[in-house]
């Protein structure tokens, strides 16, 4: 990363003053040769500046010959450079490169409070823990394009509270996507919006009734597991095997809900037999129970048809969840649950008349981004490009390095799979390591209530935001971290 203090470039222009800040780099050896520059998007970012602004700086760098640009791959510090200054490196000169930098108000000179260099600082941070998605996928031009024509031709639907549902044209259009896309046409009325899968949980919980004995996936979703344990329900763990979810014996448990993410499990990656699936709705119509199907990845599937969801089996004790804030932007904060009959009926009691949660604006917006077309149009597009990302990342975790010291285990969906490491390490030691050199990883443990040897050594790869020159370098990170005695 590249931040240099704008404010100190006088009456220069800004692609001038950047363009000094990053040759006095090269100069003085902070950049050397063959180092990666960030993409022009990335230092606009980084900067808060124009991104023309910094292909003005990047194309007189180009010009001079400090940089080069290479297809597909980004700009680089050129080869030889030391020969191209006619000098060895040295300090930057008082001025320079060096006065150029813009220090974090905890930070000087990339040191801690204490005095000692932080680790983050000495290496570049690869992100396989989280769920974050790549700028260049969000379709900003549409989404503007719409909300602005909302704000113009609709002021007074945007500063109206929504229904505590949600919006009504946003009911139907996921109605209508979901008829088309999952094999079942809900009724509109039915639909619930709110910000997250866990706020919509909670209400969930609410209607089910007080008291009511619960159960979730182990391993599972943390958050959900959290949100249940803490609801003063009782929350059983049901473990999860290779076929998912462990049906034999739940007619012993008095269970009144059960939350199953079936058609692509997390974080194990398995979709639940249709043994298990019948299981579990028979379960559910014996017991007179509830089975909360949560159907978070189901939109990327790279491999055969889509798995059909559990409600289209049994939509009287199935409630149906899902989000856009995977397909879309985690910044999208909607989610949404249909609720059976029955369940809707409580739900009318106790929360129609209260003040919907989620803004009216991006409601709408979301609303015509589905009915015109354009979101399942997007959808085509993440899953071409996560599908050519997955391939690339699994290719590489396929080579001789990698494959020799972890094994890849994952199914043909979603965003997510697992390296099972084939020496046995201390996990918690693994993972504090690889966050020292910059690699912020998940043990597979962290999402098990009981943990099993089984789940040992079992680490989950989120490749959703990293490129595949981050992953091949954080992959060879925890090669030679596992290749360590001291883990």
């Amino acid at each position: 990363m590249l931040i240099y203090d704008i404010e100190k470039r006088r009456s220069k222009p800004i692609y001038e003053y950047i363009y000094e800040c990053i040759r006095e780099d090269i100069r003085s050896g902070v950049l050397k040769s063959g180092d990666k520059l960030p993409s022009r998007r990335q230092m606009a970012l980084d900067n808060g500046i124009a991104e023309i602004t910094v292909s003005g700086a990047y194309s007189q760098l180009i010009t001079e010959g400090y940089i080069e640009s290479r297809e597909k791959k980004g700009y680089f510090v050129a080869p030889n450079i030391e020969d191209l200054t006619g000098k060895v490196y040295e300090a930057a000169p008082k001025g320079g490169a060096a006065s150029c930098r813009k220090e974090r108000p905890d930070e000087k000179r990339g040191c801690s409070g204490n005095g000692k260099k932080e680790e983050s600082d000495r290496n570049p941070v690869i992100d396989l823990s989280g769920g974050s998605l790549p700028e260049e996928t969000f379709p900003f031009d549409t989404w503007s394009r719409i909300a602005r024509r909302i704000m113009s031709e609709e002021r007074s639907e945007c500063v109206k509270a929504p229904d505590a549902r949600g919006v009504e044209r946003l009911r139907k259009a996921i109605a209508g996507y979901l008829s088309r896309s999952r094999g079942f046409s809900p009724n509109p009325e039915r639909i619930i919006i709110g910000p997250g899968t866990e706020y919509l949980g909670s209400i969930l919980l609410n209607i089910v009734g007080g008291g009511a004995m619960v159960a979730v996936e182990d391993p599972g979703y943390s958050n959900i597991s959290e949100l249940y344990e803490n609801s003063g329900n009782k929350c059983l763990h049901i473990p999860v095997d290779e076929n998912g979810l462990i049906t034999d014996g739940l007619e012993s448990l008095n269970l009144k809900l059960i939350h199953v993410s079936p058609s692509h499990h997390f974080p194990l990656g398995c979709v639940m037999s249709a043994a298990r699936r019948a299981a579990l709705i028979k379960w559910a119509y014996s017991e007179n129970a509830w089975i909360a199907e949560d159907d978070y990845d189901s939109e990327f599937r790279f491999e055969g048809r889509p798995v059909p969801p559990l409600v289209a089996s049994a939509p009287g004790r199935v409630v149906y969840m899902n989000t856009f804030s995977r397909t879309i932007s985690p910044s999208i904060r909607i989610s949404y649950m249909v609720l059976p009959d029955e369940l809707y009926e409580r739900y009318a009691e106790k929360h129609v008349f209260r003040s919907g949660s989620v803004s009216t604006l991006q409601q709408l917006t979301l609303a015509s981004f589905i009915s015109e077309g354009y979101y399942e149009r997007h959808l085509n597009r993440m899953r071409n490009f996560y599908r050519k990302r997955r391939n690339a990342i699994f290719e590489i975790a396929h080579e001789d390095e990698i494959a020799g010291n972890f094994d890849c285990e994952g199914d043909g969906s979603g965003m997510t799979f697992l390296l099972h490491a084939r020496k046995p390490v201390n996990d918690k030691k693994f993972i504090n390591i690889l966050k020292k050199n910059g690699v912020l990883l998940n043990s597979l443990e962290d999402y098990c209530y009981n943990n099993c040897d089984f789940f040992r050594n079992r680490y989950v790869v989120n490749f959703g935001s990293v490129t595949e020159e981050q992953f091949a370098e954080a992959a060879h990170i925890m090669c030679e971290t596992l290749k360590g005695s001291y883990v």
